[in-house]
């Protein structure tokens, strides 16, 4: 296959403009309201088949209210860790073709840990997405939208073009930069900055100076610059594309006041389990993100465009478990923060990369134009499968520019489309996962791994120590029976798909310690 072209695909795109005429038919404006770190069961809206005691301890209504008039889908993923991820919505690529395969920082810096036999692929992308790559808010600017990019960036490493999200196709650029946790929360001690103001590397916040030394969160100063673009798109008259990306829930784990109040003190509804601090914290943290959800819902019903605005939420990866949030939620161990799921963000299980995710219209009324084209029913439910590289042709679909996507063999996501409007495919195809690193915590399914979904069923091989693993996720959500030995025949249908899939995008592999020769999985 040969490379794409950037500057020959965006001048085709310039011809193509003046067919589409926008003037006549402007396309709706889309806000992609990404949290990071968080994770399936982190809000009292129910992704389960039935409610959980973490849906009665969190609070989110704004995520109730967006589920109620919109869709949500309960089998959503993302990779297991953030820049793959991230990389992967503004690309349309699975993290194996666009080899952005782990978390960057410092340029040509490894961000890696090791086993005792295998470390990082010796040529993956350690300085992460740059300004060559064909990004979604680049042709979003090329069809007249207004890009905005708000809160957590981490797409390319300090030094680097890719570290500033305007070299990326955004119009302006509210606290984002190459690092992918926050120095500090409040702006009392600027965020993470140097005491006089100065910028700290790595990971001090910029660009919100104007609330250095003032009482008041990272989460809500993000909101509230965040509109103020908003603002500036709807006096412009263009259609507007807000990536709201909070840094939070990612540690360190902090209160997030006034939210901390309602369970400080307190003890888990229906247990005499006191609510840990650092879990008091945390769900301030989620609280003060649904906040957000809600000022962004209300700030478009205020300009009056909210029958005009399509709303994406999503998290990055699974949720944090163990590690920066302690051994157990509630007394029940390890790796427990995700239950049913099993381990947590970095893990090859379901709980390091299912997802809530919710569509809708900011405001529904069937009558309007733009509504009529996407219909969204109301409280409606989808149950297939999808993953973050998905996000790309669906925007583009909405954005009015899917002929652009026409022959491009190097975007590896689906259109979600029908799946939000209640026309899910019968059949989906099968979603591929590659972590060839070692995120960090030590635990159930943490080390380097590739993974395969394929209808009901999960095959995860682990390069060290060279094991498949096999699960029938309908049957066994929190994978706790391995089927390898059991079902050979399913396992083989799926290592041998998974090898073509590889294959097909270049797929990396962890490299030995000593040759630095690659080691792909043992295929069955």
């Amino acid at each position: 296959m040969k490379p794409v072209n950037l500057k020959q695909v965006l001048s085709i795109f310039g011809l193509l403009l003046g067919c589409h005429a926008f003037a006549a038919s402007q396309p709706p404006n889309i806000v992609l309201f990404l949290v990071d770190d968080m994770g399936w069961q982190d809000t009292s809206v129910p992704f389960h088949s039935e409610r959980t005691p973490f849906n009665d301890h969190f609070r989110t209504p704004n995520m109730e209210r967006l589920a109620k008039q919109g869709v949500k889908f309960t089998q959503a993923y993302a990779a297991a860790v953030c820049s793959p991820t991230r990389t992967s919505i503004m690309t349309g690529q699975n993290p194996i073709r666009h080899q952005v395969t782990n978390w960057t920082l410092n340029k040509d810096g490894e961000t890696s840990g090791k086993t005792a036999r295998l470390q990082a692929p010796v040529n993956w992308k350690r300085n992460g997405l740059q300004p060559d790559a064909i990004t979604l808010p680049k042709l979003l600017q090329g069809a007249g939208y207004y890009t905005i990019h708000a809160g957590k960036a981490h797409w390319g490493a300090h030094d680097t073009p890719g570290s500033n999200p305007k070299n990326l196709g955004f119009d302006a650029n509210i606290a984002g930069h190459a690092a992918g946790g926050p120095g500090g929360w409040y702006g009392k001690t600027n965020f993470g900055n140097n005491s006089d103001g100065t910028p700290k590397r790595p990971w001090g916040i910029p660009g919100l100076e104007h609330y250095y030394g003032k009482d008041i969160h990272l989460t809500d100063a993000t909101t509230i610059d965040a509109l103020k673009a908003v603002d500036t798109a709807v006096a412009k008259g263009k259609p507007f594309y807000l990536y709201l990306a909070h840094y939070t829930v990612h540690a360190p784990i902090r209160p997030h006041p006034p939210y901390d109040d309602n369970y400080k003190g307190k003890k888990y509804a229906g247990t005499n389990i006191p609510i840990p601090s650092v879990e008091v914290s945390y769900a301030s943290m989620v609280e003060g993100m649904d906040a957000s959800l809600g000022q962004v819902l209300d700030k478009l019903d205020e300009l009056k465009v909210a029958e005009d605005t399509i709303v994406m939420f999503s998290s990055d990866n699974g949720g944090l478990s163990y590690g920066a949030r302690g051994k157990t939620p509630r007394n029940t161990g390890r790796n427990t923060h995700c239950w049913p799921l099993k381990a947590g963000k970095g893990s090859a299980y379901e709980g390091g990369t299912r997802v809530p995710m919710i569509v809708s219209w900011a405001r529904t009324n069937a009558a309007n134009p733009r509504q009529k084209k996407i219909p969204i029913a109301a409280a409606s439910i989808c149950d297939a499968p999808n993953i973050c590289e998905d996000y790309y042709p669906t925007l583009c679909n909405w954005a009015g520019i899917s002929d652009l996507l026409a022959g491009r063999e190097d975007v590896d996501g689906r259109d979600l489309t029908g799946d939000v409007t209640g026309e899910p495919p019968k059949i989906t195809p099968p979603l591929l996962f590659h972590y060839p690193h070692v995120w960090g915590p030590r635990g159930p399914g943490y080390e380097p791994h590739s993974s395969i979904r394929f209808g009901d069923w999960k095959a995860i091989y682990f390069y060290q120590p060279q094991r498949w693993e096999l699960y029938n996720l309908k049957d066994d959500l929190g994978e706790a029976k391995n089927l390898a030995s059991t079902s050979p025949e399913r396992l083989k249908e799926l290592s041998d798909r998974m090898k073509i899939e590889h294959d097909r995008r270049g797929a990396q592999y962890p490299a030995n310690r000593e040759t630095k020769k690659p080691e792909p999985p043992v295929w069955r």
